[in-house]
């Protein structure tokens, strides 16, 4: 692990500094999140005690926006970035706040998590993340983080702004480390975010496909039983370029999708050379204006997060 979250957390928050305005900072919250903890920090005594815990970089994120802003951090496994901005969200509804600065880092390559997840199986011993394809493997671990300036649609300057319509999150329950393979509880959360946001379709679909044998196998069964014709949707994971960053998963992919949204430019699925069956169901022609997006995370412990983002 050569990645220090404090140094992600401080690039961030100066590329976002523009989007945050003049406010007082007592009306802005930062959600930025870490399912675990800051192992940059490991093994290091001066920065331990005030850098260790997961809760820290919201924490350091507001305590550099300025005095009276409130930090929070969300911790659901590997659908915490996907969390933590649905929470942000509530909290905008809520009026608590203006102003929502969320997502979430995570610096995991490390001996430690890289042990657990190879005694389970999980870990590519090809190096690849091969998302959606028969000669899937396994992930490969990554590391880094974003963030996302959330504000109420009626108070938004830009009036293209993609807005979020419609969001999800609920727990599976059935086992500590996989998803029930029925893949009910997918169809469900995918079903209430469309319901929310008036949609029964999507152009793009950013799902969590960690290139394992049973996530993606469940999740495709379960996207494909949340929609009645999907082959107009074009599906991929982007956890192909990525791997897999954990708890920072959520928040990455949202905004590769909304780069992908903005620059009217699909991200390729040029590796999946040998998809697996369902695959055929969606569309794999190019796509050049998106206009909606249904991103998907699921953790360990059952979390289950659904987000739909409109142009």
């Amino acid at each position: 692990m050569n990645t220090d979250e404090y140094s992600i957390a401080d690039f961030l928050l100066e590329s976002i500094k523009p989007s945050l305005g003049v406010i007082d900072p007592s009306r802005i919250a930062v959600i930025v999140s870490n399912s675990k903890y800051n192992f940059s920090a490991f093994g290091c005594p001066e920065k331990f005690a005030n850098k260790f815990m997961a809760h820290n970089i919201s924490s350091y994120i507001a305590s550099k926006i300025g005095n009276g802003c409130l930090p929070y951090n969300v911790v659901a496994a590997c659908a915490t970035g996907l969390v933590s901005i649905i929470k942000g969200i509530e909290l905008l509804n809520r009026k608590i706040v203006d102003v929502v600065v969320a997502g979430s880092i995570e610096t995991s390559k490390t001996d430690l998590i890289e042990a657990a997840f190879s005694k389970m199986g999980v870990l590519s011993h090809i190096g690849r993340t091969l998302p959606f394809a028969n000669n899937r493997d396994g992930f490969v671990i990554g590391e880094g983080g974003a963030v996302i300036v959330m504000k109420r649609a009626d108070e938004m300057i830009d009036d293209n702004a993609p807005k979020i319509t419609g969001y999800a999150y609920g727990n599976d329950a059935s086992d500590i480390v996989a998803i029930n393979s029925d893949a009910k509880s997918i169809k469900r959360l995918i079903s209430q975010s469309l319901n929310m946001a008036g949609l029964k379709h999507v152009d793009y679909i950013n799902a969590h496909g960690t290139g394992t044998t049973l996530n993606d196998q469940t999740e495709l069964k379960g996207i494909c039983a949340a929609f009645e014709d999907t082959s107009s949707i074009y599906l991929n994971s982007t956890k192909y370029y990525t791997g897999h960053l954990l708890g920072a998963t959520g928040s990455v992919e949202l905004v590769l999708s909304l780069m992908a949204m903005k620059n009217k430019e699909q991200i390729p699925n040029n590796y999946l050379q040998d998809p697996m069956p369902d695959m055929i169901k969606f569309s794999n022609q190019s796509v050049t204006e998106i206009s909606s997006i249904l991103t998907l995370n699921y953790g360990f412990g059952g979390h289950i997060a659904a987000l739909v983002v409109n142009k």
